[in-house]
Parts: structure tokens; sequence; C-alpha cells
């Protein structure tokens, strides 16, 4: 259908009205059922702007209706003698109405009382979000802002990417160090050179003018960007160190091609780096990477970004860099992450910052749990591709822990869901006397009401390492307790898991009042896992193995129940390497692979790491989730995919090894170099092929069990 598009400019106001006209003469609706409707919002523009759309089947008189952001307070009225058709739109955009992060947006009609519509956002941009379809659906973040016009259909096909699409920004300074003074560098991701020497450029203040080299020669024609390949650029205009633009554009000055923004001191020294090249994912490395992958940069100190309002929260950059573990493969998933979290959204009376163990509740997938190492928990939930907090049951804000007497202050790192469905919490001291090591286990329930958690029991294991941890060496006292996590005594016993106490196979029968698994603690000293049996009944604890991972340092350890493996996670001292353990014939937890960092993902203190379950599992991924102890860029929430399939041997299968450099831990060669192997069934403790009466048993207790709907919870 032609349509046509008349703009109404009235003086003194920005409001402007779009109206679609289909020839059809204008038949008013009744005043007492306008179908007047936010359609489109945008509040990180220059100005913002929110579009309204007449929903109805006939022209609606819109005069004197009112617009209100609750932030800012800010309103706008729509002037006199302002007729909007049906299916037609109305554009709010003047730059005195500013909408914010965690606002809301009312319609209300002439009477000033009539609410038409309303929306609210959390802590974040909408840029821009809409309903889709127009007029009545949901509201989405759309792929192409359309204001004053419809919404585009999010499922239509995508026009096919022209290859200067694939020109991005990739790193900026405003530093005034020879030869890249106020400099920017172009990345290419495509397959194809893009000649650049016609386009244009601007900062946040001035007309695009012509590209300079960073010699700040004029570029000269056939200037290209190679094929994933880079081009470094001086700003025609400078950059402020307060805070400034790179704005790309074609030949005509009008199309952007890319535009990035930086707060004040962001910039230099160092660079604002987009992590992984093209990413857009940017953070303040102390390493500029002119011509070259920000790879190395982004494993580099990152410098904290919270200056000049940018960040409005405590952050802190990691300042314990080492390099990744030798011999690991490349992550089996994707390699750029994106952040999981609101910004900010981990504020608390002690700090900003400072979440480090995750876990995600076996029973509940869309459930994860974050404890801070500053006394505070929080239940965390799915929504969208963010995980928020908890808004039901006094967990807005997160739950204050303690310890047994009802004060002091747990250094709690790690968290897991155990099988009586009780939070189990580590600490390596009390906040309140830091420079004394307490490397213990808190067990609370995570139904108490109120927002303060009182443990039920404390195992106190301090006095377990005494050969390890020095409780009059103050520096200790943080190097305890990292991670802990929970593994069923089913597994154990059917993998032959040795008792070292015993150097017999495992019997929990020897462990009365133990429950039905062991507790695997994580050690940061010294990078070593402990397998402990915790009695609840008395409090009592044995030492059942301790465990070399093959990291210098650890920071988290995760059981995966669907892989028979235990993940054993470094932080960026070891430069985010993870090692998954394996049980071999031998009945010992031995390496099996260990995996680099994803290459997108900087090299930031990333204590906490929680894996979906295969149930989630979509096109062969499910999500992980790391958390950045220093809330970098705000965020501590870090999230990317794995490979549902790791072409994982069973557990209790061994392959020719080598030795993992500075250890005598044994590492499968096959996988090292990244060789793929099927899955096979588990492991029967024999060599003899399953009958096919025995294998129809256990096909029909399957069976029966699916159709009663038996929920999956760990073993």
């Amino acid at each position: 259908m032609p349509r046509h598009t008349l703009t109404k400019t009235l003086a003194g106001v920005l409001g402007v009205a779009a109206f679609t006209l289909v020839g059809a003469p204008l038949a008013f609706a009744e005043p007492e059922t306008p179908q007047l409707v936010i359609n489109e919002i945008e509040t990180d523009g220059s100005p913002d702007w929110v579009e309204l759309m007449n929903s109805g089947e006939q022209a609606l008189d819109i005069s004197g209706f009112t617009l209100n952001g609750r932030a800012n307070t800010v309103t706008h009225t729509v002037p006199a003698n302002t007729v909007l058709p049906a299916g037609s739109f109305y554009l709010v955009s003047d730059s005195a109405f500013k909408l914010k992060k965690n606002d809301k947006l009312t319609l209300l009609a002439a009477d000033g009382i009539t609410q038409l519509d309303s929306y609210e956002w959390g802590d974040q941009h909408l840029s821009s979000w809409g309903r889709f379809p127009n007029g009545s659906g949901s509201f989405i973040q759309l792929a192409e802002k359309s204001p004053g016009a419809a919404n585009p259909d999010p499922n239509a096909v995508e026009p096919e990417t022209q290859p200067w699409q694939n020109i991005k920004i990739n790193e900026v300074t405003s530093a005034n160090i020879a030869p890249y003074t106020d400099a920017f560098e172009l990345y290419n991701s495509g397959d194809v050179d893009i000649d650049v020497s016609s386009w244009r450029q601007s900062d946040s203040s001035h007309a695009p003018a012509p590209l300079m080299l960073a010699n700040e020669e004029p570029v000269p024609a056939g200037t290209v960007v190679p094929a994933h390949g880079f081009l470094v650029l001086r700003s025609n205009q400078g950059l402020s160190s307060g805070g400034d633009s790179v704005q790309l554009y074609l030949a005509d000055g009008t199309t952007l091609v890319d535009s990035v923004s930086y707060g004040k001191q962001d910039a230099e020294p160092g660079s604002w780096s987009s992590c992984g090249d093209g990413s857009g994912r940017w953070l303040h490395t102390e390493l500029d990477s002119w011509g070259e992958s920000n790879l190395t940069a982004c494993s580099g100190r990152i410098i904290d970004s919270s200056e000049g309002s940018n960040v409005p929260c405590q952050t802190e950059p990691p300042s314990d860099l080492g390099a990744e573990i030798p011999g690991g493969i490349a992550w089996p998933g994707s390699q750029d992450w994106r952040t999981s979290d609101n910004q900010c959204q981990f504020d608390s009376a002690v700090s900003g910052q400072d979440v480090s163990g995750l876990d995600i509740d076996p029973n509940e997938p869309n459930v994860m749990w974050a404890v801070k190492n500053k006394s505070h928990l929080y239940r965390l939930v799915k929504e969208g591709e963010r995980w928020i907090k908890d808004p039901s049951n006094d967990w807005a804000e997160g739950k204050q822990i303690v310890f047994p007497q009802g004060g002091g202050q747990p250094d709690s790192e790690g968290i897991t869901v155990g099988p009586d469905g009780f939070l189990y919490l580590t600490t390596e001291r009390d906040n309140t006397n830091k420079k004394v090591a307490l490397d213990s286990v808190l067990r609370y329930d995570p139904k108490e009401p109120g927002t303060v958690l009182h443990p039920t029991h404390q195992w106190d294991l301090t006095s377990d390492f005494a050969d390890v941890i020095s409780t009059s060496v103050g520096d200790d006292a943080n190097l305890g307790f990292e991670g802990i996590t929970w593994v069923p005594d089913a597994f154990l016993t059917k993998q032959g898991f040795v008792d070292q106490r015993t150097g017999k196979a495992y019997d929990p029968a020897l462990y009365p009042g133990h429950g039905t698994g062991l507790f695997f603690l994580a050690l940061e000293k010294n990078g070593h896992l402990y397998a402990y049996a915790l009695n609840a009944g008395s409090g009592s604890f044995d030492r059942i193995a301790t465990i070399d991972t093959a990291m210098p340092r650890i920071a988290e350890v995760q059981w995966d129940d669907d892989n028979g493996r235990i993940w054993a996670v470094g932080d960026d001292s070891v430069g985010g390497s993870a090692t998954l353990m394996k049980l071999d014939q031998s009945g010992s937890f031995v390496v099996d692979r260990v995996y680099n960092r994803p290459s997108g993902l900087a090299n930031l203190n990333l204590e906490g790491f929680a894996i979906a379950p295969d149930s989630s599992c979509v096109n062969g991924v499910k999500e992980v989730i790391r958390s950045d102890d220093g809330n970098n860029g705000g965020h501590s929430l870090w999230s990317g995919t794995i490979n549902c399939d790791l072409a994982l041997e069973e557990a209790g299968s061994e392959q020719p090894g080598t030795q993992t450099p500075g250890g005598d831990t044994p590492v499968d060669s096959a996988h090292t170099q990244g060789a793929s192997k099927p899955k096979t069934l588990a492991a029967t403790g024999g060599e003899s092929v399953m009958s096919l009466a025995a294998f129809a048993a256990i096909m029909l207790v399957a069976g029966v069990c699916l159709a009663l709907g038996v929920p999956r919870v760990r073993r």
C-alpha cells in the first residue's frame, strides 16, 4: 500500500505527527475510548524520543494528551489541533524530554487522569525498543530504529550485508604519544579488502571530514582495510581525554558505518579497546595494540573505567595477571561473550563489586545463586539474556549472611546447592579480622524469611590445613577456600573413586551422617581440590582425598553432572584457564583437558563459574556464566556458550597421556591436540557387552520415568 507521510511542525514545539494517509475520509473516534499507545522508545539518543501510535480504526484528536517520564519528571503535551489518522504515528522528539535507566513512561488522555498506556524498564537504556505487531504486541529490542514509522518485522529476511558493513572501529586513544596521537583503528571482519580512502570521520562536536593517516597526512586514494586486517588512522579533529566519540561515515558523510564513545580518562593511558576484535565490548586496556588484534591487550591489565561518572558504582581492575596454563586448547564454545547482568546490579551497603561464587540450581535451571565475598548472597532469576535479582521473598537486594553467633562478616567465596536444597558456602576469613585465616563451610537454609540468613552449621577446617595455610601470616587469610561443589556418592562408587585415608575404594558407609555425597573444596593458594565428608549431625568432617589440578591457583570448582567431570577454574592469575578433571581407572581425579579462556573475553578477575544443564541445550550449545570480582564496566556477570557434546570419554576410561608441564598429572594427548572422540555408554565395571535383556529392562525403566515425569536432580 502506498504511504505518504505528512510532518506537522508547530512553532516552539518539537512533537511531530507522522500521518499515514490511505485516501479514506477521516472518521473521529469517541473521546472516551482513545486507542493511543506507546509504540517505540529510544532512551540513548540525541535527543531521546518516543513514538505513539493510533492503533484504532478511526482518526483521533490527541490534543492535550500528555506523555510523562518518571525519572526526570518530564512531560510532553501534545499541541492543540493535532489529529492522528488511524494507524499513524506521533513522534515526541524534544531535547528537554530526557529519559534514563530505571525509568517509566506514562501516557494520559487530555483530562490528565485517564491512563492510556505505560511502559517501565530496568537498569538499561532502550535503543530502541518497540512493539511488534505494531500497536498491540509486546516490547522487543528492534534490529532497526523506525521513528515515526512502522516497526520492522523481526522475522523478516535480513537484507544482504554489504561488504563495508564489516568495518568496525576497534581501538581508540586520546593520548598524545607519537606515533599514535588521538588515534583510532579500523578492523575488517570480512573476506574482501575495503577501500576507505573517500570515507569521512567526525568526533562528538564536528562535521564529518576526510580521513587522516597517523602521520597527519590525508589518506591517499586506494587505501584499504585488508580482509581480516587493521588500519590505524588519526582523528581529524583530535580526541578529548575528558570523553569524546569517533564516528565513521561513508563518502556521503551521512551513512554511519560505526561509532564509539568513551568517558573521562577511558582512552588514556593505553587504549579504549574492543575485546574481541570488532565485537563492541569495550574496556580500558593498559596496553595498546595498533595494527594488530586486541587479544594481547585485553589479556593484560584492565584499567578502572569508573572515573568521570562513566560507571556509577564501584569497580576494580584485575591486578594479579598471569599467563594461561601451557598446553591448553581453544574454548569449546563461543569466543565472544556478553554481559548478562544490569549495570551496577550488585551494589550493597558493604561494596559495589566482589561477586565471587556462582551455582545454577540443579532443580531450577532458571535460578542461579551468586555470593559476594563481602557477606552477601543473591538469588538470581533468568529474564531474557540477563540474570536479575529475584524481587520476591525478601531477595530483592540480596540477603546478608552471618556466622553462627549472629555476627561477623563471612568472606564468602564459593557456593553450591546441596542435595538437601540447602546452600553451602566457603569462607577464607571473617572480614572483621582480615589477617586471620578462617577456612570453613557454612550451611544456610535459603527459605529462611527476612533479609539476614543464619547458618544451621559451620565446619571449621582451618586446622586441617596447618601445613598449607598459616593463621599467623596475614596474606594466607586471602588465599584459602575459593570454591565448593558437591559430587554424588553414586558416581564416585560406580567409578571406583579411591579413599586416600584407607587406600581402598571409597565406601560411604564408613562416614555415617555425611549424606549422599562428598564436598570438593578449592584452595586458592596451591590450586588443589580437597574432598570432604561433612557430618551435619555432629559437625565433624573427614578428608577423603587431595587432588592436584595442575593449576598453581584456583578460583572455582563445579561438578558437571551431564559429563561426569569436575571443572577446576582459574581467575586472571592463570589467564582464566579452566581444567576439566576426570576419574581414571586407578580411581583418581586427573586432568582430562585444559581449556583456554575464550579469546573474546578479557582477562578479568573471573572468580565464579556456572554451567547450565544439558536440558537447556539449544542448537547444540548451552550457557556458561563467569563472574568478574572487579565489576569492570559496572558488570559482574559475563555469559557465553559451551558445546553440549564435548566428545569426552566416559569417566573411568584411560587413554595414553603425556605429562602436564610442571606436574605429573596425565593429560589426554589426543584431547590436548583437539581431537574428538564420540561419547560411549557409561562403563559397567567389566568388559562384557550388555545383554539384550538387560538393555531392554533399562529402556523399560527409562520409559516409565519419562511417563511419570520424574524430575532431574543431582545424583
